[in-house]
């Protein structure tokens, strides 16, 4: 085995894929069944998380893959929002994971689809920083140890809940391999058209990281360049259209229709609170089966799904031991460090409260959210991303070089000692940054998504006609629409994201205020719509009227009646 003192040797070489790679593909597929351990009962209905986004993003399973088999557009469902149809990149979607689980999703459903993905996300993540570190210096051990600490990151578990687009990190160790080989040496076409398909994977993926990939590569960039002492006039400026090239294709679904103005930038307020904390990287993750309780109980986290963002001390212990040796060693870390300080967000916060509330020192990010485009990212701490990952790629380093026998050999004897000692650390660090880093996994974290009674419904209802659902408040039942009109097929009003409503279905909310009565009916039925389907549950003084004052409004507007009743949902019709 190559040691780690030729690993600029192997950079060089050719990929040949060896036997003792199965045996570590073998290890991430186990990995990923364990992490995807609560759907594996039933994969074609339930999902990891509550009722919420997850819901959403099996929707868009849904329509990709039945786009795809029809010849429609993937990016727009037209039976959502008729005449406009409905963007499907009104929020963040990883359209190419979904299309490549297209087939799994025509045989076995969209949440199959989703299941099968966010697997398929786990997997190359652990398998991507493997290959990398394993190029490096040779290591099988090495890759292995930086997979599994990136792959079985508790960012990553806590974003399976429902954000399918975070979970697919794989393109970000590509990247910055990618975008390392291009800055190394003069780069060729292979290695030109390497970063940019890198680049378009990270934003096919999600374009959260194809910004936080082009912020932290241009870092990367300029540290390699003072490091190495690279004249970025010999070659390496060729890497700057290759990224731009890719991250326009990955982003043209985005621009299309950024131009119909769908897009609100936030508020420095809407963002504020998703500042990490410098403590949200050192706090091991509350769902551990030995001390996350502990941890829960000492350090409570209310926006736990998108601030766990803990290294890992077997990782970073490791990751400290490569940074006496690893030529990279200023690069990854000021890259990582870079990512640190922008995943804090606008200012310091401890506990999710500003230390300073009302006087804040701004931090970098509250400057660049001023920026167009990053205007639009709403969560900071999804940058603590690839602090993780360099972490996890310096532990890779670190237990390579703890692993390796050195090939300065002084007796004869030494290195087969150093080969058994090789033999029994390995397997230790292994299990360490498991124990280190796996959640627990509980029942009562997960939901089963079916067709709901009303969806039947509809389905079995002749024609294609518009429906329109009362009232449209939240998110969930928003969703669950959604995901209905892959069931019935029929027309309805819906939206993706709420911060980014389409103007068809703001059209429709303002024509149903005042519901039920004569001038919203006649409103409504000037849009087409054949039956109103109303959430009993919904009505209840607080977010719309109460159900008694409905049942006598409906009996006072001629032209309303209730067609029929299915499952607490009330199907109201037009005379």
């Amino acid at each position: 085995m190559v040691g780690v003192r030729n690993a600029q040797v192997r950079t060089h070489t050719t990929w040949q894929f060896h036997p003792g790679d199965y045996l570590v593909v073998a290890i991430f597929i186990c990995t990923t069944v364990v992490m995807m351990y609560p759907v594996l009962e039933s994969p074609t209905s339930l999902l990891l998380g509550w009722a919420g986004d997850n819901v959403q993003y099996v929707y868009a399973a849904g329509w990709i893959a039945e786009a795809l088999r029809t010849g429609a557009s993937p990016f727009v469902d037209p039976r959502i929002n008729p005449p406009e149809g409905l963007a499907l990149t009104a929020t963040d979607v990883p359209y190419l994971g979904y299309m490549v689980v297209a087939p799994l999703t025509w045989i076995f459903g969209p949440v199959f689809g989703y299941n099968a993905h966010l697997a398929l996300a786990h997997f190359l993540s652990g398998l991507c920083a493997y290959l990398w570190v394993h190029r490096l210096t040779g290591s099988r051990t090495g890759g292995l140890v930086a997979g599994l600490a990136f792959m079985l990151a508790p960012f990553r578990h806590a974003h399976s809940y429902g954000h399918p687009q975070i979970v697919s990190t794989y393109p970000l160790p590509l990247f910055f391999w990618a975008l390392d080989a291009s800055l190394r040496s003069q780069p060729d076409r292979k290695a030109l058209a390497g970063l940019a398909g890198a680049t378009f994977l990270l934003g096919a993926a999600s374009q959260y990281y194809l910004v936080i990939g082009l912020l932290c590569g241009l870092v990367y960039a300029l540290l390699t360049f003072v490091t190495r002492r690279l004249n970025p006039l010999r070659g390496a400026w060729l890497a700057a259209p290759a990224v731009l090239i890719g991250a326009l294709f990955a982003a043209t679904p985005y621009l299309v229709i950024a131009q119909e103005g769908i897009y609100n930038t936030y508020t420095t307020e809407k963002t504020r609170m998703w500042s990490a904390s410098p403590m949200n990287f050192i706090v091991p993750y509350h769902l551990h089966p030995l001390w996350g309780t502990l941890v829960e109980q000492l350090r409570p986290e209310t926006l736990w799904g998108e601030k766990t963002l803990y290294v890992g001390l077997v990782p970073g212990v490791l990751a400290l031991v490569a940074l006496l040796t690893s030529e990279r060693r200023f690069v990854w870390v000021g890259t990582g460090l870079f990512a640190f300080i922008l995943a804090l967000g606008t200012d310091l916060h401890t506990g999710n409260i500003p230390l300073q509330p009302d006087r804040p020192i701004w931090l970098p990010a509250y400057y660049l959210h001023q920026l167009p485009i990053i205007g639009l990212m709403r969560v900071w701490a999804r940058f603590g991303i690839v602090t993780i990952l360099f972490v996890a790629l310096l532990a890779g380093i670190g237990a390579a070089q703890l692993t390796h026998c050195s090939k300065e050999v002084a007796r004869p004897g030494d290195h087969t000692l150093k080969h058994r000692r090789s033999l029994l650390l390995a397997p230790l660090i292994i299990l360490l940054v498991a124990l280190d880093l796996s959640p627990i996994y509980r029942t009562t974290d997960r939901i089963t998504l079916a067709p709901r009674p009303i969806d039947i419904w509809l389905a079995q209802q002749p024609g294609d006609f518009i429906i329109g659902f009362e009232p449209v408040i939240d998110d969930k039942i928003n969703y669950y629409i959604l995901f209905g009109a892959l069931i019935h097929g029929k027309q309805t009003f819906a939206f993706m994201h709420q911060a980014h409503m389409p103007s068809v279905f703001q059209d429709f909310n303002e024509r149903s205020r005042g519901f039920p009565d004569s001038a919203s009916a006649q409103r409504l039925r000037d849009l087409g719509i054949r039956y109103l389907l109303l959430e009993k549950h919904m009505f209840d003084g607080k977010r719309a009227f109460r159900w008694d004052v409905v049942e006598q409004r409906l009996a006072e507007t001629p032209e309303l009646y209730v067609v029929t009743e299915v499952d607490g949902v009330v199907v109201v019709g037009f005379r």
